[in-house]
């Protein structure tokens, strides 16, 4: 028995659950198989599985209780069936969640009071009121539940071949790739690769369409942040990076790892330009900070 099912189980009244002691034992399993989805979820496309396939251990009568996305209750008929045979129960056109409690009975059981009922409550009711003329232990009850879902498709590229594709945290496949059967609504896409930043984003999957997704993965950067009691130019690797005014108000700018030369040069010119030799750690801020003390004019990593 699945969490869900227990969980379902557990909250629904005690004449729609297996009965202890009852005389007879039933099966009950969807005719046709589930989409398994990537995002994890077990979904059956429309109108839903078209049938639970029905067997029991010995001669019985069985009938269901068929419950789609909170529509009143509809109450289906098999009839006799034999020890041991899969009987097919035909069932409606299934919408969103679904709950089909299947009656088996060692003589004839007249649930129809359940119809049009409006609860679990009201159709347990009936049921109840049904099996008041049955000896003990003359039915018994399998509760079936399934979802039916809609889809669509998600092509994902990325700025690199081969790079590694999530949805919601589940493995979809490499780039580029074509993932169906993606539950409609809202999913995270994330994309990865050795030696590059992560790529995330959240995008909306609309029912029977494609949804094109590009990442663009980058070399993870650090950031050099530099800092100066004057207001001086910053050149990097001999390039002008920017302009710093004021201690508290630092240039920052984002760089590749690496071992890269720092020119700062004051706007006074009596002051002394300062040469410094860094290294840029990925995912890491290396501060330079720049001071005037006693009218020197000095840099530091600290």
């Amino acid at each position: 028995m699945t969490a869900l099912v227990a969980a379902l189980v557990a909250c629904v009244p005690a004449p729609l659950r297996a009965q202890e002691g009852a005389q007879l034992r039933i099966g009950a399993r969807p005719s046709a198989p589930a989409v398994a989805t990537i995002t994890g979820e077990t979904l059956y496309r429309p109108p839903g599985p078209g049938a639970l396939l029905v067997t029991t251990d010995r001669p019985a009568f069985v009938s269901a209780l068929f419950l789609t996305s909170g529509q009143p209750v509809q109450v289906l008929s098999v009839g006799a069936v034999a020890a041991g045979v899969e009987v097919p129960l035909r069932l409606p056109v299934s919408t969103g969640f679904t709950q089909v409690y299947t009656v088996a009975s060692v003589e004839p059981l007249d649930v129809s009071a359940a119809q049009g009922a409006r609860s679990l409550d009201d159709a347990g009711w009936a049921v109840q009121a049904a099996a008041r003329a049955l000896p003990a232990g003359a039915y018994t009850v399998a509760t079936t539940t399934f979802t039916v879902g809609r889809f669509g498709t998600l092509r994902v590229a990325a700025s690199v071949a081969g790079a590694e594709v999530r949805v919601d945290g589940h493995l979809a496949g490499y780039t580029p790739v074509t993932i169906e059967d993606v539950p409609v609504g809202s999913a995270v896409v994330s994309v990865t690769a050795p030696g590059l930043s992560s790529w995330a984003q959240r995008v909306t999957v609309p029912d029977n369409s494609v949804v094109e997704v590009r990442a663009v993965l980058t070399p993870p950067t650090g950031t050099l942040s530099v800092a100066s009691d004057v207001s001086a130019q910053v050149l990097v690797g001999g390039s002008v990076a920017g302009q710093v005014t004021a201690a508290d108000r630092p240039l920052r700018v984002n760089l590749r790892p690496d071992t890269v030369g720092v020119n700062v040069l004051p706007a006074d010119p009596t002051l002394k330009p300062q040469n410094l030799l860094v290294r840029i750690r990925a995912r890491q801020v290396t501060t330079i900070r720049c001071t005037l003390n006693a009218g020197t004019y000095g840099c530091q990593t600290p």
